[in-house]
């Protein structure tokens, strides 16, 4: 007979109680806005902590991040020690500050810094909103990201992905546009701020750079426009100098490091091959089917549609006066963000629901024209679709209690710390702190189990397996990786991996160069779990 812990039911019980609370501030007005933003960050945390102590992996991504984290603090050089594919380096060299705090780089760590991240692009969301609508409004708003981030419990959402920091630098720009459009006199220091945030943002994601365009493009429009009114230019040479500068460091410093071509082949060249599947036309299937690989965030977009389209009869009835510019510059930011955000998320017409983290915001945003007008025609308004959007996770979570005796889809329960497979028990009888690890295929819990640094740049070798034109360049840096790293540990786990799976073609013995050198210099220890286990002849200690 299946037994229910009741102790999660609390839980959620006084989590949706606090959301109702906060609900209540966000209509009310009736405290002041801190004490309204502090009660939306402990529900925030209150609701993602069973996912954060949870020590466990949520998605691959999570490892091979983590496992770019631990390599960065032994050998800082991106693109020589690190590639994180279509992952930006920010978002890796963002899991190091833990390690130099004195914190282990785990699964808890990366969440707290994803949540901190979360926590950061809300604040942001609600200042930018409150500076062009006005504090009731931007409470009202900003309930919907809020709510969402709380309470879903779909793993895309709240494991660490490399869409929580680009979130983030995007929430700041849209801050500081919407202090560049408020302010009576416009600073050169806030435009150059614009602008070099949102030149980092193609160092988190690639995928990103869509929104930081846009985001981009309307300060300069606001500075121009001051300009032309006021000839002030330097506003404007600020923002484009700022847009300029983070990348020119970059170049500068990979070109210091020798890394600029790696930079060039495997970030930028390896995302276009990676992106360049898809279509323009494609998108609407590509955006249909992710919604429909992810109930919160359907309803989340039907819900806010409703907002949108009042927003839209709104914007499009005539006016009795002129509009001040920033009424005709707003309408025209929020549908091209939203569409940014779209195209980001589907462009590489790859099926994976945490594309749809950089479309949180910029369709809450989309929707704060209509909110606002709903909230003046009535205040009841407000309430009515925060209220509907709670009860869906409400009941969402009473199904699952019901169907599965649980409401807490994240048990940490004897999960807090790492696990340690027979694999791993193994590995660290031969290793050390700084020894290297290198784990043929795409089984990258590896890394962060054993702790070690990887001996590859690449730490999955699918680019090395597959064929595409780029190959023969990702074995070339992977053998010589090898060479260089002396890797104490290798570990064929083709066998046990994702997307993989078939020795013939894909083992390392598949490349002739690789598996001469393991013949070479390493002993065979064994096959744990279907992995091949091989350490360095020097490194293995025999039984």
């Amino acid at each position: 007979m299946l037994t229910f812990d009741y102790s999660p039911l609390i839980y959620w019980a006084v989590g949706y109680l606090l959301a109702g609370v906060v609900i209540w501030a966000g209509v009310s007005q009736r405290i002041s806005n801190l004490a309204y933003l502090c009660l939306s960050i402990v529900l925030l945390v209150m609701m993602r902590l069973p996912a954060v102590v949870m020590n466990r992996e949520l998605n691959p991504d999570e490892s091979q991040m983590i496992s770019h984290g631990i390599t960065l603090y032994y050998s800082p050089i991106y693109w020589q020690s690190v590639d994180g594919t279509t992952i930006g380096p920010l978002d890796n060299y963002l899991l190091v500050v833990p390690r130099l705090l004195g914190f282990q780089v785990d699964y808890t760590s990366a969440r707290v810094m994803g949540l901190l991240c979360a926590v950061g692009a809300l604040l942001f969301f609600f200042g930018a909103v409150r500076r062009w609508f006005g504090s009731s409004t931007a409470r009202v708003a900003l309930l919907f990201p809020l709510l969402f981030l709380a309470f879903t419990q779909e793993p895309d959402y709240v494991h660490y992905s490399s869409e929580q920091l680009p979130a983030f630098l995007l929430g700041f720009c849209l801050y500081m546009l919407a202090r560049l459009s408020t302010s009576r006199s416009l600073s050169a220091r806030w435009a150059y701020l614009l602008g070099f945030v949102a030149g980092m943002v193609p160092f988190a994601k690639l995928q990103a750079v869509p929104q930081a365009a846009v985001l981009a493009l309307a300060g300069i429009w606001v500075a121009y426009h001051y300009f032309r009114s006021d000839r002030q230019y330097r506003p404007l040479a600020a923002i484009l100098l700022g847009g300029l500068s983070f990348p020119l460091l970059v170049v500068a410093w990979t070109l210091y490091h020798e890394v600029f071509d790696d930079m060039i082949d495997f970030y930028l060249l390896g995302n276009a091959i990676y992106a360049g599947n898809s279509s323009f036309t494609s998108i609407p299937t590509y955006l249909f089917r992710l919604l429909s690989l992810s109930p919160d965030f359907l309803v989340y977009f039907i819900l806010l549609l409703i907002p949108v389209g009042v927003g839209v009869v709104r914007w499009r009835k005539p006016a009795s006066s002129p509009a001040e510019p920033r009424q005709a510059f707003l309408p025209w930011l929020m549908v091209g963000y939203l569409l940014a955000a779209l195209y980001a998320a589907t462009k590489s017409g790859n099926p994976f629901v945490h594309y749809l983290t950089l479309c949180i915001h910029p369709l809450a945003l989309a929707a704060v024209c209509g909110l606002h007008e709903l909230r003046k025609q009535r205040v009841a308004w407000s309430l009515v679709l925060p209220g509907v959007w709670v009860l869906w996770f409400a009941g969402m979570d009473g199904l699952s209690a019901i169907r599965y005796r649980q409401v807490n889809a994240f048990n940490s329960i004897g999960a807090t710390a790492l696990p340690e497979s027979a694999l791993v028990s193994e590995i660290k009888k031969h290793t050390e702190p700084g020894d290297y690890l290198v784990v043929w295929g795409w089984h990258l819990l590896y890394y962060v189990e054993a702790q070690l640094p990887q001996g590859t740049a690449e730490n999955h070798s699918e680019r090395s397996i597959f064929v595409h034109p780029l190959r023969d360049t990702y074995r070339a840096r992977y053998i010589s990786n090898m060479k260089t790293n002396r890797p104490a540990v290798f570990v064929d786990a083709v066998d046990n991996s994702l997307w993989l799976g078939n020795r013939a073609t894909e083992g390392y013995e598949s490349f002739p160069e690789l598996a001469q050198y393991i013949k070479q210099n390493y002993h065979y220890v064994g096959t744990y779990d279907k992995n091949l286990l091989f350490i360095r002849k020097d490194k293995y200690q025999p039984k």
